[in-house]
């Protein structure tokens, strides 16, 4: 009976132990994130340090390992590598494929998070990855968040942009979600229309 219990508790030390690791990995990887965002918003000029990006990074891959499932995590790693190809320290086709991957993989780990589906539809779009895909991706974000403000501002910026690129059915479906916008947020929806002006 004690060796169980032993082993028991030693699994139970080494799962609470990971949980730690990857919560400090988290919380580090996510101080850096916030201040790039934060830095971008004040500064359109900015970059971001290659040595600091590569060290962020490492953080986001650390926090995985030590938390594999997790979906959060995952959507945490592809912005960091987000930030990679908007710098260009993850210029090759190989970096900005591990992007991609990340974003799918959080679709795969919960599939009705809409927000992975936006951000993924965002990252094709930053390719020029105008396809099956992509709409796809701009579908199930809508389908599963058709009331999220960033989701609307997303649609909104993608439909205006690629106007004449997509289908009908998808194109259809973007301008609802702009209206949706335009009638809970018409600040917002005046601001992009002039940002994005129709060609």
């Amino acid at each position: 009976m004690v060796l169980p219990g032993i082993v028991l508790l030693a699994v139970a030390f080494n799962t609470a132990w990971n949980l730690v690791q990857s919560e400090v990995w988290r919380s580090q990887t996510e101080d850096f994130l916030d201040h790039w965002v934060t830095e971008a918003k004040e500064d359109a000029g900015f970059t971001v340090d290659k040595e600091q990006w590569l060290l962020t990074l490492a953080g986001a891959d650390n926090a995985l390992d030590n938390m594999s499932g997790s979906p959060e995590l995952q959507m945490m790693r592809a912005k960091v590598l987000d930030w990679g190809v908007k710098n260009n320290w993850a210029t090759s086709e190989t970096g900005q494929q591990m992007e991609l991957d990340a974003w799918q993989q959080a679709i795969l780990q919960r599939p009705a998070w809409p927000y992975s589906w936006s951000s993924y539809a965002q990252a094709r779009s930053q390719r020029s990855l105008i396809d099956p895909l992509f709409e796809q991706a701009l579908v199930r974000a809508d389908q599963l968040g058709p009331w999220e403000q960033t989701l609307m501002e997303n649609a909104t910026i993608l439909g205006r942009y690629y106007r004449g690129w997509l289908s009908e059915t998808v194109q259809a479906r973007l301008d609802d979600s702009q209206q949706r916008l335009a009638k809970l947020y018409p600040h917002r929806a005046r601001q992009l229309e002039k940002q994005y002006p129709l060609p």
